[in-house]
């Protein structure tokens, strides 16, 4: 379990260590992804709308706009952190100029993921449904409990199969290829400790989601700030994670 914990730290004392550059970093993304949602609002009808209620008229073009301008400003948020994560020497001087190739590059990496990701789920999927119609003759209390247990395994498994190709993305990050396969490859030897540190990750995602939760509940006039700032947290915990796995087990970097 030391490997798993020694990720964890080690990819909290990249975001931690220096926090104004930490906000640098990832500011570009968080802005163009703050104006995509903004954008993404008012395609539905404009931010007073209730978020439960079917929007009136959705306007498409921009729907389909604020979508583009959301993609882009994620792959700038994560690409940006993976250079400042793992550029040296001279090419760190380059964090913040990405070139469209890199971009590029990244975008096929995240499509490739996507689908191995879809591909994953469709038996897992499978499985639950399945299981869960054995038992539909249980008591409700049953079915709960193993649709919970089921869910939640199935939700670790598949973030593990995630952990384990999604290197592809900080090598496309920093100008590398690297193909899935090699992902796979390069993780083989720490899969288990991969697997746990996929089951602290689950853990660390509901903590945030209950923070974020209780803040939206307290103040819901802040509910789609709090939203953006909870995906922004998941999604810096999680790129962080594969950064630090990328440099430990491709650069043969120290996690001390």
């Amino acid at each position: 379990m030391s490997l798993p914990i020694n990720i964890l730290s080690r990819s909290f004392r990249l975001i931690l260590a220096a926090p104004t550059q930490t906000l640098k970093v990832i500011a570009p993304g968080m802005i163009v992804s703050g104006y995509a949602t903004y954008l993404l609002f008012n395609s539905l009808g404009g931010l007073g709308n209730d978020l439960l209620d079917a929007p009136a008229a959705i306007n498409f073009p921009l729907f389909g706009g604020a979508l583009l301008l959301g993609i882009l400003g994620w792959m700038t948020f994560a690409i940006l952190w993976h250079r400042y994560a793992l550029l040296q020497g001279e090419d760190r001087d380059h964090i913040m100029r990405p070139t469209a190739a890199i971009f590029g590059q990244y975008f096929k990496g995240a499509l490739v993921v996507g689908v191995i990701s879809f591909l994953a789920a469709l038996p897992g999927g499978f499985v639950l449904g399945f299981v869960l119609a054995i038992l539909a003759a249980t008591s409700a209390s049953i079915i709960t409990l193993a649709s919970i247990a089921l869910s939640l395994a199935f939700a670790m498994f598949l973030s593990w199969v995630l952990l384990r190709v999604s290197l592809i993305l900080p090598a496309a990050a920093t100008g590398q290829r690297l193909r899935y396969s090699e992902s796979w490859q390069a993780t083989k030897a720490v899969s288990r400790d991969i697997l746990w540190t996929a089951v602290l990750l689950g853990v660390l995602n509901v903590v945030v989601e209950q923070l974020a939760t209780g803040l939206a509940t307290a103040m819901p006039a802040y509910l789609g700030l709090f939203v953006i700032l909870q995906i922004m947290v998941q999604s810096l915990i999680y790129i962080s994670v594969l950064s630090t796995l990328y440099g430990y087990l491709l650069q043969g970097r120290s996690l001390d």
